[in-house]
């Protein structure tokens, strides 16, 4: 597999650029959360709040499988990958039932 630095030094700054920038903004605001968020202020809904921050463990994944280039390696790698978001999928289905229950 094939490393690409310019790719990951530039991701790597975009980084470290974005987390500052963020930190500097919340700096200067006051972040709401779950049960402290006022009613009438405007949020992201919370199913689509936890998409985003979840789908990064799926895309992963699977681009890694989709990327590999050396097939004496691919076997192993798309069975690990592949239990891996068996596992994540049972999770999220396991999740979703006790939301129901509530």
């Amino acid at each position: 597999m094939e490393c690409r630095h310019a790719a990951v030094s530039s991701l790597s700054w975009a980084l470290v650029v974005g987390a500052a920038a963020y930190l500097l903004r919340q700096t200067r605001s006051c972040g709401q959360y779950g049960r402290y968020t006022k009613t009438d202020s405007r949020c992201w809904p919370a199913t689509l709040g936890w998409f985003l921050q979840e789908v990064p463990a799926f895309l992963v994944p699977l681009l890694l499988l989709l990327s590999s280039e050396e097939p004496e390696a691919r076997t192993g790698r798309t069975v690990l990958i592949c239990t891996f978001m068996l596992h994540y999928f049972y999770r999220l289905e396991q999740e979703d039932d006790l939301r129901r229950r509530e």
